[in-house]
């Protein structure tokens, strides 16, 4: 299993773009591809833990539940 990482435009369309193997790469990538200035407006970046790049991106358009209030970590 690997982190997979998405551009998320703001139509909410889905880009895969890459893969790392470990969690700090993965976060490194993220936070560098934050900082570009080509990022158009409303584009976010997002990774997931998953099998495979499709099971990650089924997994991020999943819609959650909030958390009640009061839960506490």
């Amino acid at each position: 299993m690997a982190y997979h990482i998405f551009e998320i435009n703001p139509f909410k369309q889905f880009s895969y773009l890459q893969s790392e193997v470990s969690y700090r790469d993965a976060k490194q990538a993220i936070k560098t591809l934050r900082t570009t200035d080509t990022a158009a407006a409303g584009t976010t970046y997002r990774m997931m833990f998953a099998a495979d790049p499709d099971q990650a991106e089924r997994l991020l358009k999943e819609k959650r539940e909030p958390r009640p209030m009061g839960e506490h970590d």
